[in-house]
């Protein structure tokens, strides 16, 4: 058979392969995606705190009251860090995710397909994103609310908490690479891959706190889908 043929067939066979390794990995997130976890799990009713799970249609994060009983994050994460924020701010918003993806994509429009295959197939360092919002969400498709006790509560926090690196009590600031002047990125614990992604951070943040949350959410319909 002659070599170039030879090439050819081999070509074609390793495009197979991983076409159907791709289709099956989706295929089998999506399944482990609708099993969920924590059933039994009902919104509290009489004492409670209200926070939210957010989604722009890829990337999915946690947002929270800046005070509560149980914990101030401008404790942790200092007020003298965002020009653009203030004591009056009411939330707080958290997101992990792949460092690189993170500091190369400001915009949609800045993604590039080097930087989104790497995230995806790659492990590699990550960041919290962190923004103060000035008052609290209005529900709805994309900004849905969960009625947590304070037990769950303090569960969430110190899962939030745990994914900061820290310097004695002080997460460590990413100088100079906020979007605005009321958000910044500060370093993270772990490696990003895509078993191990932004919203699979954020399901596992409600599956600690034994909220409702999917077996596996590589994907925000997983994580959203339990809180219509």
């Amino acid at each position: 058979m002659p070599t170039k043929q030879r090439i050819k067939q081999l070509l074609y066979r390793t495009f197979y392969v991983l076409g159907f390794m791709i289709i099956l990995t989706i295929v089998t997130a999506l399944i482990l995606s609708i099993l969920p976890v924590n059933r039994d799990y009902t919104q509290a009713q009489e004492e409670h705190i209200e926070i939210f799970i957010t989604s722009n249609g890829i990337h999915t994060d946690l947002v929270l009251p800046v005070a509560t009983p149980y914990i101030d994050w401008r404790d942790k994460i200092s007020l003298q860090h965002f020009a653009g924020a203030n004591n009056n701010f009411t939330h707080i918003g958290f997101g992990w995710g792949d460092r690189e993806f993170y500091m190369q994509t400001p915009e949609w429009s800045d993604l590039t397909i080097e930087v989104a295959l790497s995230a995806m197939f790659w492990p590699s360092a990550s960041a919290m994103h962190v923004e103060y919002i000035p008052k609290p969400l209005i529900p709805n498709k994309h900004q849905r609310p969960i009625k947590v006790t304070p037990e769950q509560y303090k569960k969430l926090v110190a899962y939030i908490s745990d994914s900061f690196q820290r310097r004695g009590e002080y997460f460590i600031i990413i100088p100079g690479k906020g979007y605005t002047s009321t958000d910044n990125f500060y370093e993270a614990k772990e490696l990003f891959y895509f078993p191990k992604n932004c919203n699979n951070w954020v399901n596992g943040g409600l599956k600690a706190a034994g909220l409702k949350a999917a077996f596996f959410a590589p994907f925000p319909y997983a994580v959203m889908r339990h809180y219509r």
